[in-house]
């Protein structure tokens, strides 16, 4: 029995020495790993940051000429509706010329 409890004994240090050592190289590679990880982190970040800083005045002047353009075609409504009010009939002869002279282009 004095072999059986060496054996057991032998095989629990055996496998706690392979653990220890599992241990300690998890560690170090957690050492290692850590500045690049931060790194990377640092770096995704400030290519975040150019992004955000570039798409910014873009995505203003994006708005800006969208009510710019919303404005310009209020605009021209309102001065199309003005003539046709001003003069309706003659609106009207207009849009059935211009019609005609549509239809007649596409048909070919």
């Amino acid at each position: 029995m004095n072999s059986a409890t060496d054996f057991s004994t032998a095989a629990a240090h055996t496998v706690s020495t392979a653990a220890a050592r599992a241990h300690r190289a998890v560690d170090r590679a957690k050492e290692r790993a850590a500045p690049m990880l931060q790194r990377a982190a640092g770096a995704a970040h400030r290519t975040i940051d150019r992004v955000t800083a570039t798409a910014a005045p873009a995505a203003q002047w994006i708005s800006d000429s969208g009510r710019q353009l919303g404005n310009k075609s209020t605009q021209l409504a309102d001065a199309c509706s003005d003539r046709v009010r001003a003069r309706p009939f003659v609106s009207v002869a207009a849009a059935l010329v211009a019609g005609y002279f549509a239809g007649r282009f596409l048909q070919r």
